[in-house]
């Protein structure tokens, strides 16, 4: 009788309490692109952005995206601050400034489905200059994003 209790105590491996929670819970990379996906590859965006453990914040973002206006293009790549996320899920930041004496606005917004580890209903506008797209009223930039690690 004690050799199995022996044997039971060396092939079991008890898993913390805490592992089960934390693999399910939202907190991580994420990565996402405008859906659906722009044909024109110098339209493209990329999103890149974490999530805290307990879903409640969006942290260091990035939006690396061309910005077209007739023939010229720049690649700017774009941060935004800390974002707070509601108890729906939803998140919304604006940003804007000066840089170069060009000035530049960048809104986003989506929604974290903390469950399935993803960010459904994303949308993005921005004005650079005289530039701009998804500024027109009920057509911003679509975007989803999932997570890419912890």
């Amino acid at each position: 009788m004690v050799f199995l209790a022996v044997a039971l105590m060396v092939t079991s491996s008890p898993a913390p309490v805490h592992a089960a929670s934390a693999a399910t819970g939202p907190g991580g990379s994420y990565a996402g692109a405008e859906t659906p996906t722009e044909p024109n590859p110098l339209d493209r965006l990329e999103i890149g952005f974490d999530v805290t453990k307990n879903g409640r914040k969006v942290k260091h973002w990035l939006v690396t995206m061309n910005v077209i206006c007739g023939l010229d293009v720049k690649l700017i790549s774009q941060s935004m601050p800390t974002m707070k996320v509601k108890r729906s899920g939803r998140f919304h930041g604006l940003f804007e400034g000066v840089q170069d004496g060009t000035a530049y606005r960048v809104e986003v917004g989506g929604k974290l489905v903390a469950k399935k580890r993803k960010v459904t209903q994303g949308t993005l506008a921005y004005k650079v200059g005289s530039c701009q797209r998804g500024n027109v009223a009920g057509d911003p930039l679509d975007w989803t994003a999932k997570r890419t690690g912890r």
